[in-house]
């Protein structure tokens, strides 16, 4: 499980006794999320230990960090009735264009490993 829409890491803590909680660490990189029942491609962000819940996960850019600037914003003032902070965000592709993106972030993390 991942929540791609997080105003932090995205990744879920299992515990043994207690209900899985949102993950606590600082987001470390970016990366893409698949959903593949709608066909949609989003961005994440994840700490070390998360990182694998991402396509082609990258160190974070200062425009990542902007996006994570604003969806703690929006968790902090704006999130009645809401879900998620990057809900407004939307994808970043659907369809065969997400198909597209997704195999294009592959072949680029294969090339910088």
């Amino acid at each position: 499980m991942f929540h791609v829409m997080e105003a932090g890491c995205g990744g879920v803590v299992h515990h043994d006794t207690l209900p899985p909680t949102n993950c606590q660490a600082q987001p470390t990189v970016a990366g893409l999320w698949y959903a593949a029942h709608g066909r949609t491609v989003w961005l994440g962000f994840a700490c070390r230990r998360h990182a694998d819940e991402l396509i082609a996960p990258r160190q974070l850019l200062p425009r990542d960090r902007d996006v994570l600037e604003r969806r703690r914003d929006r968790h902090r003032t704006q999130m009645a009735g809401r879900r998620w902070a990057g809900e407004q965000e939307g994808p970043l592709a659907r369809g065969a264009a997400a198909e597209r993106l997704v195999e294009r972030a592959k072949a680029w993390a294969a090339a910088h490993p």
